[in-house]
């Protein structure tokens, strides 16, 4: 888990340059996967990181340190991602076309003594979730991966929280029918 002290953040304020390097090194552990994770292109989630990690080097000042720095953090990460979303179109084609999606994961530094299982997990992860259409897979990843509440998640991509919910359920059961068949295969071939 990545941890920012207080001491990062308060040099960070400061403008001290080494506390900025160091809070970039952590956040992008923290947030590169998140931004490639929505777009699926690694140049495109590079690009949004940094605008993120500017937003938040700007935006330390404002941050509650009694609160949790990553949710903090990602919330902004989300926002900048849900912001280039609108503003571009040719980035609205890229997250909304399958078309497009590289087949190549990401691989990002895991700071874990499990960094062989959670590797593994997340790419098993990313696959069952490339199975979903792309607003669902952002309405669930947001819900279920990201603990956003319905009223956050409608408010973020501007639409009602009955179909925010509505694009919950249905990617459950889209991925109850994905993992039922995955086993159906597994046992037919056992």
């Amino acid at each position: 888990m990545t941890v920012v002290g207080k001491e990062i953040i308060q040099g960070c304020v400061a403008k001290d340059r080494r506390a900025q390097a160091k809070l970039h090194e952590l956040c992008f552990h923290l947030l590169m996967p998140l931004c490639y994770k929505y777009v699926r292109q690694q140049e495109m989630a590079r690009e949004l990181f940094n605008q993120a990690f500017v937003k938040i080097i700007f935006s330390l000042d404002k941050y509650d340190e009694n609160k949790c720095f990553k949710k903090w953090s990602q919330s902004v990460a989300i926002n900048t991602l849900i912001d280039e979303y609108r503003k571009k179109e040719r980035l609205r084609k890229v997250i909304d076309s399958s078309i497009e999606l590289e087949s190549r994961e990401y691989q990002y530094a895991v700071h874990s003594e499990n960094k062989g299982i959670e590797q593994l997990e997340s790419e098993q992860v990313t696959k069952v979730l490339d199975q979903l259409p792309p607003v669902s897979r952002k309405v669930f990843s947001l819900f279920a991966l990201e603990g956003f509440s319905h009223q956050e998640i409608s408010e973020m991509l501007k639409i009602s929280t009955g179909t925010s919910k509505w694009h919950v359920s249905n990617a459950r059961e889209l991925l109850k029918k994905y993992v039922a068949g995955i086993f159906t295969f597994i046992l037919f071939f056992k």
